[in-house]
């Protein structure tokens, strides 16, 4: 038996026509003219070696056998799309790079990066972090398909959130009046570690460096036990720390702003961008 030669646009045409309620509201939504759109049910009739249509006075109406057809060419244009879609999605590219700033990498990302996993399991994403000047050059070279950056002057990229700076002590106690002021920060060039040595030197105050941590939960947890301060954003303050209030001769400290950097060369990096994009990103 000859196997019936049924394309998508024959079926999407009587699905139309029986969604339209007619082969003139159905030529109209196609952009086809009515002779066409009469055209192509007949030949979907002749491979399927049946009517689907029958008269009924000036209308036209649905045979059973067209009621039965009606449903199967639904779900045959449904699994379609789902091929199509699946084809797509496992085409994509096998690896996504991205990079981050250390102090976005402890905040919402992972939880982000574990809704990209669910949504794209076939992808793998590797993440790095590391200090803003660092992952811009490594961007620039073609190491990282994203990166997302924490700079106090940007020229480049999109602004996803901005973050005040503040300075961070100990809870109950007051701006260091000992000199040199003790610091705690990150280790190698961070934003805020700058941020803070800057705004000294402008003053004139000596400060020393007393603690470097390579994580945010050590860098507090050294300045709740009094051993230092330290600049971060407001978002890092939590239970054991405070605000303090600089004396009038430090400068003002700048904002920090989270900066994303994209190629978006497939479907899955774009989704990945569209949720950046959309979630309260902030700084720690």
């Amino acid at each position: 038996m000859k196997q019936p030669n049924i394309s998508t646009e024959l079926l999407q045409t009587f699905i139309t026509v029986v969604e339209a309620g007619g082969f003139i509201r159905a030529a109209a939504q196609l952009y086809k003219t009515q002779s066409t759109v009469s055209q192509q049910i007949r030949k979907l009739e002749t491979e399927l070696g049946t009517e689907l249509f029958a008269a009924d006075g000036r209308r036209r109406v649905l045979t059973p056998t067209g009621e039965q057809f009606l449903n199967y060419a639904k779900r045959w244009l449904a699994l379609q799309d789902e091929a199509v879609f699946a084809i797509a999605r496992a085409s994509q590219a096998a690896e996504i790079r991205l990079g981050v700033s250390h102090s976005l990498s402890e905040s919402v990302l992972p939880e982000l990066l574990a809704r990209f996993s669910r949504a794209y399991p076939q992808v793998n994403m590797v993440v790095e972090a590391n200090y803003a000047t660092e992952l811009i050059q490594a961007y620039e070279r073609g190491e990282y398909d994203l990166i997302l950056t924490l700079e106090r002057q940007p020229s480049a990229g999109q602004i996803l959130g901005t973050a005040e700076m503040v300075w961070i002590g100990k809870e109950g106690s007051n701006w260091p009046t000992l000199h040199p002021v003790r610091l705690a920060g990150y280790q190698g060039a961070c934003e805020f570690r700058q941020a803070a040595t800057h705004a000294l030197d402008q003053a004139g105050i000596p400060w020393q460096i007393v603690y470097s941590a390579n994580s945010l939960m050590a860098l507090m947890a050294a300045v709740r036990a009094g051993l230092a301060v330290t600049v971060r954003a407001r978002y890092a303050v939590t239970e054991g720390l405070t605000i303090l209030p600089p004396p009038a001769t430090l400068p003002a400290l700048p904002n920090v702003h989270i900066v994303l950097r994209n190629r978006s060369l497939n479907q899955a990096s774009e989704w990945l961008v569209e949720v950046l994009q959309a979630t309260g990103l902030q700084a720690a």
